[in-house]
């Protein structure tokens, strides 16, 4: 097992409401892991744990060392720029090298199909299209492991599809993929589900 990210034994409160654990998970390179489980069952406080946003009150993190990319369901991304010009700063805030920026950002446009939407002005696109945009930019810069909570979140179907196929691409390319979702069909992608209740794991299948 290549793992990327392991936690042990981790527990969160918000003051007095115990929130998530104990819980014990790792992420290994090349899967996609779901998280599926009711509203205020722990779901987004794992994810932010697992991408060192937020502490545990208790238990351990431990990652490989590698990038760790964490997409919430806010959009990070500037309207009035057109998505090209989005990726553009981003990319710059990712430090990467001026001679691969033009083809990376291309690359991640293809990977989301916006290259013909590329553009036009963000505020412009459907609410799905600003998704697949967001995700380009996280993708920008490769990642050991990419956290992403409700990446489909009020799209339509052929984004969810473009969403979903990414994802797929990323663990194919040796990343690490969680990701939230509410939606039991779009668990089949996943190597693996954990369900949360009440901050607990209660079953984690294979397949």
């Amino acid at each position: 097992m290549d793992i990327v990210c392991k936690l042990n034994e981790i527990e969160k409160k918000y003051g007095s409401e115990h929130v998530l654990g104990p819980v014990s998970v790792s992420f290994e390179r090349g899967t996609v892991t779901g998280i599926f489980g009711s509203n205020g069952a722990g779901k987004s406080t794992l994810l932010s744990i697992a991408a060192g946003i937020i502490l545990p009150d208790s238990g351990t993190r431990w990652t490989s060392g590698g990038r760790v990319c964490y997409v919430p369901q806010e959009l990070a991304l500037y309207p009035s720029l057109t998505g090209r010009d989005n990726l553009r700063f981003w990319a710059g805030v990712y430090g990467l090298d001026r001679k691969i920026r033009k083809s990376r950002i291309e690359s991640a446009l293809e990977l989301v199909e916006l290259s013909d939407k590329a553009d036009k002005p963000v505020e412009t696109l459907s609410g799905g299209m600003k998704r697949r945009l967001n995700i380009a930019a996280a993708l920008l810069a490769p990642s050991e492991l990419l956290l992403m909570d409700e990446p489909t979140a009020g799209c339509d179907v052929h984004s969810i599809e473009v969403i979903l196929r990414t994802m797929s691409h990323a663990a194919e390319n040796y990343c690490s993929v969680v990701f939230v979702s509410h939606s039991a069909e779009e668990l089949k992608i996943c190597s693996r589900v954990i369900y949360l209740e009440n901050g607990l794991i209660v079953r984690e299948p294979a397949g």
